[in-house]
């Protein structure tokens, strides 16, 4: 939880890689009862961020003993908004959860203490708009530069990600090297409310502008299937950076690393390998394996980080991991593996977890 301005809002929604949403709490209070409830809520000034002819919509939670239904929750809160407008103005908002312009976060916790936020992002701060279309089991983009940032990626050092997939990752981490803002090619909920800013909204995001510059390492998109690459190449034109990046289409076996500029060391490769649930043929541990051997042949002085479910695969890399970090990718139990490939890097046994 932070505290600050409209402006600081505004920021935190262009420019958070690792966020969901930005919720801008506007009240916290203890109600015992439902008509303690509605008459806290009545009392909170609604107008600066709905329309009397605006929609609303409540995601309720709650932990509560007494106010144990979130439905009958989410009923009350809008009766309490809308006749605070009715009172007013002889009219009333209507809901909808897809057209909503404001939509309000009520938490209740077991001691009946409530907090009542706004969500300033609208769609999941995840949806930067460049991706379309997904297969396999994809890599959402607030994981994917979730991984880039626990990597140590900053841009600047060479990137690959030779099993891109749809390019989430390629995605991420060129926005990484050319600093430019997550959010730069997308609304938020905020554009919305009665009180938005527009010359101010509109400052934040040219000075966004202004920060993007020229990746200044290779950034190296692979993937053996030409139809996923090409696919992936028309998500990463959204991201304004297609032409910062390289892609090629062959056999990971047969990559080499970029090269990093004279004078300085490896670079960092970061990609989602099949596991049992995304190889529909072929031998897990051979895959792994080759990727293994692959590391120490071609990608000395990197680091390279694997993201998997699969726990036969890590073992049939043949290198011991320096780091292996427990994640959730959905419903799949992954880890994310390091392995840092020193010149001279010899193949030993996994150890176990």
């Amino acid at each position: 939880m932070c505290k600050g301005d409209q402006s600081l809002m505004y920021r935190a929604n262009l420019n958070l890689r690792t966020g969901i949403r930005v919720l801008t709490e506007l009240a916290t209070f203890r109600a015992r009862n439902e008509q303690e409830m509605y008459d806290q809520l009545k009392a909170i000034d609604w107008s600066p961020y709905l329309k009397v002819d605006g929609f609303l919509w409540i995601d309720a939670n709650t932990q509560s003993e007494y106010h144990r239904n979130a439905v009958y929750l989410s009923q009350l809160s809008k009766d309490a908004i809308v006749d605070q407008f009715r009172a007013k103005t002889g009219e009333r908002p209507s809901v909808s959860k897809e057209d909503a312009d404001m939509t309000l976060n009520l938490h209740v916790t077991r001691d009946d203490q409530v907090s009542v936020s706004l969500n300033s992002s609208g769609d999941s701060l995840h949806r930067r708009g460049y991706r379309k279309r997904t297969g396999g089991a994809p890599i959402n983009e607030v994981l994917a530069a979730g991984l880039l940032t626990l990597a140590g990626y900053d841009g600047e050092v060479p990137f690959c990600d030779p099993m891109c997939g749809s390019g989430t990752i390629i995605a991420e981490a060129a926005m990484i090297a050319a600093h430019q803002a997550p959010g730069l090619n997308r609304s938020f909920g905020f554009e919305r409310w009665p009180d938005f800013d527009p010359a101010l909204w509109a400052s934040i995001r040219q000075e966004a502008r202004n920060k993007v510059r020229t990746p200044p390492h290779p950034i190296l998109a692979n993937d053996i299937d030409e139809l996923t690459l090409r696919l992936a190449k028309i998500s990463l034109e959204r991201t304004d950076q297609v032409s910062h990046i390289e892609f090629q289409s062959i056999p990971f076996d047969q990559l080499l690393a970029p090269t990093p500029l004279e004078g300085e060391q490896g670079g960092i490769l970061v990609t989602n390998p099949p596991y049992e649930v995304r190889l529909k043929t072929g031998n897990i541990e051979e895959l792994y394996e080759m990727m293994g051997d692959t590391f120490k042949t071609n990608w000395k002085g990197y680091s390279a980080w694997l993201i998997t479910g699969s726990p036969e695969g890590l073992k049939s890399v043949g290198l011991k991991t320096s780091r292996r970090i427990p994640l959730m990718n959905g419903p799949i139990e992954v880890r994310f593996a390091k392995y840092e490939l020193y010149a001279g890097t010899r193949k030993f046994k996994e150890e176990e977890e």
